[in-house]
């Protein structure tokens, strides 16, 4: 034997050995399971002994929706994520600029949240920002990544200063003065990044090494990741490159699952052409489904909804394809052996993708595509009832109820917001649900992301949200391995600690089945480990 964990509470998640003491390990793959006067006896003078001394192992944790790339470039930028004030936003950007001046570049600031802001719940505009600086350009992108604000210099260097609201293509919104606002949404506030340097190869493997290690030191063993083209626009090969040579230099800690995500028809065939096909593997790296970003967000009013915002009845949000767009794209993936997730926080963007789901289906049958919706937000229980009967997977994110809590029945009303959100439902109804945390949105914590899926609560000291949608602790783990792996057709090789499949774990300092759930917080990863290496050791 490699390796054997012995004296240790090992939770397999595997109802055939549940609980167990001690595991041995070959070539990276879980022989025997057993108690220690079972296992300890198979080590030979090579074979490395741990002793768990109590702790609980359990297999190793995935998320299965984040941005990898997109939150390793952030410590590039001005992270406004705990930004308690607008007045704190305009000190770091003022602060910045003075040093943009020198070396002619932009002031660039990620991940702000104005509903965390105690003096001001306002998006800033133009001209907030030209306020902060007029010489240098700014770009703050909210904390949903669905809408960016530029100051006017900004908008000039984007190419966007000239456009007017009865002639533009661009989804941006114009002031009372028919001018630029400084808003610009969706695939608009896209291109704007592309107006900076872009990172070379290179860069984006020190970036991708670098992320994954973060995420293996929270016990995270595999990311479903959309990276292609968020960075900056038609970057996907160099992403893809990357990945590839950080694959075959074995400089990728922990597996990803890249969820393909492309804006238009040609893209897509683009990448086709290339010859990669669905469940593709190179190494560590796995080509997963196509994605679909179908709407915005809740907080920037993007989010396409049947019926207006409560609180801003002048929009129903923004759908992002015209729903034959949509079908050709889906087509198209479908009929080179992708399956596809799409992006949907609105209930007027889910319904378009359930109905072109379906279309596409009953055209090209196929005994088990796993398509999936992600983030699975605002809906009412007919259109739940539809993930159950069209076999879908649930990609939700527990971490959101510490922001949408505060605005959800504001923006839909109570009557919709108590059916949204609704995890418990999901099971209920036997439908597949794994869990994220869409990174740098929230971060890639597992740990803190179980407390707010069983208490639904944003943070111990707060009233439960709706408390009746919440799961039990084994039903929240669950979602973030065993569910998580089904999500991309693994389950016959990680997801449980299981006799045959890989030794994908996480050692954690102590029981959190018997620990208060507030513990969550504070629980340390110990140990990750992926194919029986140890990837992050505390």
């Amino acid at each position: 034997m490699d390796t054997i964990f012995y004296n240790g509470v090992i939770r397999t998640l595997d109802k055939a050995y549940p609980k167990v003491s001690a595991l041995a390990i070959k070539d990276g793959v879980i022989l025997r399971l057993g108690t220690d006067e079972e296992i300890l006896p198979l080590a030979n003078s090579e074979t490395r002994k741990i002793d768990l001394q109590g702790r609980l192992m359990l297999p190793g944790f995935a998320d299965t929706h984040l941005h990898i790339l997109f939150h390793a470039t952030f410590k590039r930028r001005i992270d406004l994520v705990n930004t308690k004030t607008y007045q704190e936003v305009a000190s770091l950007c003022r602060k910045d600029a003075e040093e943009a001046r020198k070396t002619n570049r932009w002031v660039i600031g990620c991940n702000f949240n104005q509903v965390n802001w105690s003096d001001s719940n306002k998006i800033p505009d133009r001209h907030d920002l030209d306020a902060i600086a007029e010489d240098v350009p700014i770009f703050l992108q909210r904390a949903c990544g669905h809408i960016v604000c530029l100051n006017t210099k900004a908008l000039q260097l984007a190419g966007f200063w000239d456009e007017r609201a009865d002639t533009t293509k661009e989804t941006m919104d114009f002031g009372a003065d028919g001018l630029p606002n400084g808003y610009v949404r969706e695939n608009s506030a896209m291109r704007v990044q592309s107006c900076w340097e872009r990172f070379t190869v290179e860069e984006i493997k020190e970036l991708l090494e670098s992320a994954c290690c973060e995420a293996a030191s929270k016990g995270i063993v595999q990311v479903h990741s959309d990276d292609f083209n968020l960075v900056a626009d038609n970057d996907f090969k160099d992403v893809l490159q990357a990945y590839k040579e950080l694959s075959e230099e074995g400089r990728l800690p922990i597996r990803v699952n890249e969820q393909i995500r492309f804006r238009r028809l040609e893209q897509v065939q683009e990448f086709l052409d290339l010859g990669y096909r669905a469940n593709d593997v190179i190494g560590r790296f796995k080509f997963g489904p196509i994605k679909f970003l179908c709407d915005g967000s809740l907080g920037s009013h993007s989010a396409a909804m049947r019926e207006p915002y409560k609180n801003d009845p002048g929009t129903r949000g923004l759908l992002l394809f015209e729903n034959e767009e949509l079908y050709g794209m889906a087509k198209l993936a479908y009929q080179n052996g992708y399956h596809l997730v799409a992006h949907c926080i609105g209930d007027a963007s889910l319904e378009q993708m359930l109905n072109t789901i379906q279309r596409v289906s009953r055209e090209f049958p196929h005994p088990d595509r796993r398509n999936g919706i992600i983030h699975c937000q605002i809906m009412d229980k007919a259109q739940q009832d539809r993930f159950r009967e069209m076999n879908l997977v649930a990609y939700v994110q527990p971490v959101f109820i510490r922001a949408d809590s505060k605005v959800v029945d504001d923006c839909v009303g109570p009557e919709l917001g108590k059916q949204s959100y609704n995890w418990r439902r999901y099971v209920d109804l036997g439908v597949h649900m794994c869990g994220g945390s869409d990174c740098p949105v929230e971060p890639f914590d597992v740990l803190p992301n179980l407390y707010y899926a069983v208490t639904r609560k944003g943070a111990p000291n707060e009233v439960a949200w709706y408390p009746e949608n919440g799961v039990t602790l084994d039903e929240a783990v669950e979602m973030f391995t065993k569910e998580a792996a089904y999500a991309s057709y693994d389950e016959d090789k990680y997801g449980t600690l299981t006799v045959g499949k890989y030794a994908d774990l996480v050692v954690l300092d102590r029981d959190i089945y018997e620990r208060p759930l507030e513990e969550l917080f504070d629980t340390q990863v110990l140990m990750t480990m992926v194919e029986g290496e140890i990837v992050y050791e505390r």
